[in-house]
């Protein structure tokens, strides 16, 4: 069954800062299109592949070759994963974009979107038809989100669990982040980890999370949650905790991120559904299900560490409840 979008995709790419451009004397050659999206009219992004494949450069024929026969999986793709797929290297896969005119890898999957979206049915939700009924809504709904749970605890690694426990347990202080979809779960985390006791904060503004990156020091740990892993604030902000002596934790959704690839420890979560909807709700079940998973464990490695700060959490909360 075809898999669809939405148009809304486009701006969620744009917003979340997912086109990693790798400026190279060649792509500075090019003309450039203005704004941040190519409004190009004419042939769709296949049209502009194929059309382009005689002119490129052996490397960039290889990722072409492969948009063409994957287009639809290309769109819930990294770099880093098309790259590996095409055997060549993520600096091949950019340059390969600004030669097709695109420009960048997020431009390219916004147009391969576009070419692919249908109508009303797939823009809410690519599992369903407009036949559906509300009894067969609810059953892919919820089957979509269950799917994700159930493929999140088929790839955890209980030795990054164990590292990852150790790391937030030890730390002298722990900023948790998160922009965009993923602060609602860094504000979860946040929650969860203070009320164990742990010396936590919180930052989901781009610039004030660097700031106190830059702050940490040598036994201090960064939390950075990211459904896409490649959103520019997470990943600069643990790059410079990380230079600062902190280590750092990451939730996201792809070990080849640039997320995974500049963390200490890696929690993979799974939601297939989700890989065209940044907006998507399974994509977020999944990352507060690792949150939670970390949060029971923490609660019993702590013991009555753990206990006695929620219970004087318990002794003032309840001043608030009629």
């Amino acid at each position: 069954m075809a898999r669809t979008i939405i148009i809304e995709t486009a701006k969620s790419l744009m917003e979340s800062g997912m086109d990693m451009t790798i400026a190279t004397g060649r792509s500075q050659r090019r003309p450039k299109t203005r704004g941040a999206v190519s409004r190009a009219h004419g042939p769709g992004a296949t049209g502009k592949v194929s059309g382009m494949l005689p002119s490129l450069l052996p490397a960039e024929r290889k990722v072409g070759e492969f948009i063409l026969k994957n287009a639809e999986n290309a769109i819930g793709m990294s770099v880093g994963e098309v790259a590996r797929e095409a055997g060549v290297s993520e600096a091949t896969v950019i340059r390969f974009c600004r030669a097709a005119n695109f420009l960048g890898f997020a431009d390219l999957k916004i147009a391969l979107a576009r070419e692919l979206v249908t109508p009303i049915a797939g823009a809410i939700h690519e599992a369903i038809t407009e036949k559906d009924d509300v009894a067969a809504l609810a059953g892919k709904v919820f089957e979509a989100n269950i799917s994700t749970l159930k493929d999140t605890l088929a790839v955890i690694d209980p030795r990054s669990v164990e590292r990852a426990i150790g790391i937030l347990d030890n730390a002298g202080r722990t900023l948790i982040i998160g922009v965009g979809t993923s602060a609602p779960i860094a504000f979860d985390a946040y929650t969860k980890l203070m009320r164990l006791g742990l010396p936590v904060t919180l930052q989901t503004d781009g610039h004030l999370q660097m700031m106190e990156a830059a702050l940490l020091k040598k036994g201090d740990a960064i939390l950075a949650i990211s459904h896409s892993g490649s959103t520019k604030d997470p990943v600069e902000t643990v790059r410079v905790g990380r230079n600062a002596g902190a280590r750092a934790v990451a939730v996201t959704n792809s070990l080849l991120s640039p997320l995974a690839k500049a963390s200490d420890v890696t929690l993979v979560t799974s939601s297939k559904e989700t890989r065209f909807r940044s907006e998507a709700l399974a994509s977020r079940i999944a990352q507060a299900s690792i949150i939670d998973l970390l949060h029971v464990a923490l609660g019993l490695r702590r013991g009555e560490r753990a206990l006695t700060s929620i219970r004087k959490i318990e002794d003032v909360i309840t001043a608030k409840q009629y």
